[in-house]
């Protein structure tokens, strides 16, 4: 059985609408606490990270920040067997939909409320996705088309896709901190 995690800031319809489509492909869902909460009471079953990771720390700031969930995304084929042993899930598909920054440094929000809303996490997750090669949505947009990928039509040239985009999204949400930082210095 395949694995995907999901990590969205957005409770939407959108989020509904990939949890129910990959659990009617036979895929596990992992989700963040929020995430994985709001899945269950919208009928999809997704399990909590925690399960894996343990409860979340510091306030809730360091959740999918865990080696457990970067060994899922970075492992080989070959590694396989030390996952098992470890009793940690191959994650074949994740689903990231930040934190709000650009909307928080739109509406004038403090430093303090810039730093709250600075997603690490998530740009971390959609990272270590790309590198592992595997199916990274970084924009609810990307559902409709990632179906053929999901119903494991993979493509390789789709796939290419896909990684340069959340590798282009993080660089861009992290080009706008580093935007804003530059303006307050």
């Amino acid at each position: 059985m395949k694995t995907a995690l999901l990590a969205s800031y957005a409770k939407d319809e959108p989020l509904i609408r990939l949890g129910k489509l990959l659990t009617a492909h036979d895929w596990s869902l992992l989700g963040s606490a929020g995430t994985a909460k709001f899945l269950n009471e919208n009928g999809t079953p997704c399990r909590d990270v925690a399960e894996i990771v343990g409860a979340p720390i510091l306030g809730h700031r360091v959740v999918t920040l865990s080696r457990e969930i970067h060994a899922g995304l970075l492992s080989r084929d070959e590694d396989a067997g030390e996952l098992e042993r470890l009793g940690i899930p191959r994650i074949d598909l994740v689903y990231v939909t930040l934190y709000p920054l650009e909307e928080t440094i739109r509406a004038g929000g403090t430093s303090h409320d810039v730093i709250e809303k600075t997603d690490i996490g998530g740009p971390t997750l959609l990272r270590a996705a790309a590198k592992g090669r595997r199916i990274v949505l970084s924009s609810p947009e990307q559902i409709d088309d990632a179906s053929k990928l999901i119903q494991g039509e993979a493509d390789e040239h789709f796939l290419n896709r896909l990684v340069a985009a959340a590798e282009r999204r993080c660089a861009e949400y992290i080009g706008i901190s580093a935007d804003y930082w530059e303006q307050h210095a």
